[in-house]
C-alpha cells in the first residue's frame, strides 16, 4: 500500500471516529447536561428592586414525559431557592401530551411568584392549552400550580424595595398584539420586565420604554453554527438573537438557550440552561 493511501485511510478513520464521538455526545450527553448560567444585567432601576434576589429564567422545556431531565431541573431550581421564576413558553412537544408539563409546573416553587407566557407549541392543541390556566371543562382558575400566565396583560409586583411591572406578550397574537399593553407600560413609569416567547418581539420595542425583555424559542440553535447559516435557512430569530444578552436604545433582551429540544434530539455546544439573573447598578 502506497503512502498516499495510508494517509487517506488515517484521515478518513480519524474523521469518522470524530463524527461518531460527536454524535454520541450531541444525542446522548449534552441534551441532559443542564448548566446553571449566571447572567449579570446592569440596570439601576431593576437592581434597586431585584438586587440580591434570586431570579430564574426557564424556557422551552418541551416535556414529552416526566423523566430524569425534568427531575434534574426541579432539583436544581429548588436548590437555588428562587424568589422569582420567569418562564417563556414551549412547555410541551408539538401536539403532545400536556399532563407531564402540568405535573412539572405543579412542583415548581418560588418564594414571591412565578410568571410565564405560552409558546407556539403550547397552542398546538388549542383545547388542551386551556389547562395551563383553567380547570378542565371550567372557566375557574386552575389549582394545579401557582404559575401566573400573562396573555397580553400586566401584573404590578409590589415589594418592600419598590414596584415593577411584569408584562407578557401572547405568542398567539401577532406583535404588537394589544397596543394598550405598550401604552400602559409607557404611562406607568415603573421598571418593567417583558416576557415573550419569540425574541423578534424586541425589534418592535421603542426606546421610550427602557425595559428588560426575556425570551426563548431559539434553543441557542441547538448546534453551534454561525449566524449566516441560520439566515440562509430562514431562521431570522437564530441569526439575530440566538442566545445571550442584547441591548438597543436603552432596552435590554436576554435570550436563554432553554432546556428541551425540538425537531432533532441533539445539542452540540449549546447546553441546556437554567438562567440565574443578577441585577447590578
Amino acid at each position: 500500500m502506497n503512502q498516499k493511501k495510508i494517509v487517506y485511510r488515517y484521515i478518513s478513520g480519524t474523521v469518522l471516529l470524530f463524527l461518531i464521538v460527536l454524535s454520541i455526545y450531541g444525542f446522548l450527553i449534552e441534551p441532559y447536561d443542564i448548566e446553571i448560567h449566571h447572567i449579570w444585567i446592569k440596570d439601576p432601576y431593576l437592581s434597586r428592586i431585584l438586587g440580591g434576589k434570586i431570579v430564574l429564567h426557564l424556557s422551552d422545556l418541551h416535556i414529552g414525559t416526566f423523566g430524569p431531565r425534568e427531575q434534574k431541573v426541579l432539583e436544581i431550581s429548588t436548590s437555588l431557592k428562587p424568589d422569582i421564576i420567569f418562564m417563556t413558553g414551549d412547555y410541551v412537544p408539538w401536539q403532545g401530551d400536556y399532563e407531564p408539563a402540568l405535573h412539572f409546573l405543579s412542583r415548581l416553587k418560588a418564594k414571591t411568584g412565578i410568571w410565564a407566557v405560552m409558546g407556539d407549541y403550547d397552542y398546538s392543541n388549542s383545547r388542551k392549552s386551556c389547562l395551563f390556566c383553567h380547570e378542565k371543562g371550567s372557566e375557574k382558575p386552575t389549582q394545579r400550580h401557582s404559575v401566573r400566565f400573562l396573555r397580553d396583560n400586566i401584573d404590578t409586583l409590589k415589594l418592600a424595595e419598590g414596584s415593577i411591572n411584569i408584562a407578557g406578550i401572547d405568542i398567539n397574537k401577532r406583535w404588537p398584539g394589544d397596543s394598550r399593553l405598550l401604552s400602559r407600560l409607557n404611562k406607568s413609569k415603573l421598571p418593567a420586565i417583558l416576557l415573550s416567547h419569540n425574541p423578534l418581539t424586541f425589534d418592535s420595542i421603542n426606546g421610550d420604554l427602557k425595559l428588560l425583555m426575556l425570551a426563548g424559542d431559539t434553543h441557542g440553535g441547538q448546534i453551534a453554527l454561525p449566524s449566516w447559516f441560520f439566515r440562509i435557512l430562514g431562521y431570522r430569530k437564530n441569526a439575530s438573537y440566538s442566545h445571550g444578552l442584547f441591548e438597543r436604545n436603552g432596552n435590554k433582551l436576554f435570550v436563554t438557550r432553554g432546556i428541551g429540544i425540538s425537531h432533532l434530539p441533539v445539542r452540540i455546544f449549546r447546553k441546556p440552561e437554567i438562567s440565574v439573573l443578577h441585577f447590578t447598578p
